[in-house]
């Protein structure tokens, strides 16, 4: 089982250097790689190609044997620790996620941005009279 320091250093890892990088798009052979190498150049995690970071030691043997063999991107198994995403201001984040919590696997969008005046107006209704 992959300990929390070592989930922890590969996400501090992939966003510190997808940001350096200035990279564009999530590509998923390139975040396996920075993940092995911020690991020791061991596959413990395996990163989907929603940018999901999936602990390699709970997966069954033969999802194991999948995901060494290249094809990790595509057939990612075991318990999603982790998730990698680029947020609208361009930046690159990668969140921690608790599956012991009831329903972790749901989605949770983020709130709409607001326009200049719902948030002016939001401002007066929270000071109140």
């Amino acid at each position: 089982m992959t300990t929390d320091v070592e989930i922890d250093r590969a996400l501090a890892t992939v966003t510190a250097t997808l940001n350096d990088q200035q990279v564009e798009q999530l590509e998923t052979a390139r975040i396996q790689e920075i993940v092995d190498a911020a690991l020791g150049g061991e596959r413990k995690l395996t990163v989907d190609d929603g940018g999901g970071l999936h602990d390699e030691s709970d997966a069954p043997p033969d999802d194991t044997r999948a995901a060494q063999s290249g094809d990790a991107g595509r057939r990612a198994r075991g318990r999603r620790v982790g998730a990698v995403r680029r947020t609208d201001s361009g930046e690159w984040i990668a969140e921690r996620q608790n599956d012991l919590a009831e329903r972790s696997d749901t989605a949770v969008p983020s709130p709409p941005p607001q326009g200049k005046l719902r948030g002016l107006l939001t401002k007066l209704k929270v000071l109140g009279p």
